[in-house]
């Protein structure tokens, strides 16, 4: 049977105590850094979804190969949104603002991971 010394004790519970401290302080930094990026993902899926229920993507899709292979997909662009109800332009826009904060948080998630990994 081995004898501990009591500094020895107070070591390894130092040090599993800044152990557990890090990984906590980790763990909040990466669910600031993450938790806009998911809330946005989630409010980018739930206004796609409602975009579907005003919207026939396949139709669109079908017209945009159809303008693709005539060459004026500025002019059939323009067209579809000057003639669509004010809901789905709404929709739209909305759709379009959530995905450029969406890109935004990735960007800094991403920045915040490559901070950690740097420091390791």
């Amino acid at each position: 049977m081995e004898i501990l010394d009591t500094k020895d004790i107070g070591r390894s519970t130092a040090s599993l105590l800044k152990q557990r401290i890090m990984r906590r302080i980790y763990f909040l930094f990466m669910v600031r850094n993450l938790s806009p990026l998911a809330f946005d993902c989630l409010l980018l899926v739930v206004v796609g979804f409602v975009v579907t229920l005003f919207v026939s993507i396949g139709d669109v899709l079908q017209n945009l190969s159809t303008a693709q292979s005539s060459g004026s997909i500025s002019n059939f662009s323009f067209s579809a949104f000057s003639a669509t109800e004010l809901e789905t332009k709404i929709l739209l826009v909305v759709l379009g603002a959530i995905g450029f904060f969406a890109v935004r948080h990735l960007k800094q998630a991403w920045r915040a991971v490559q901070v950690i990994r740097d420091k390791k």
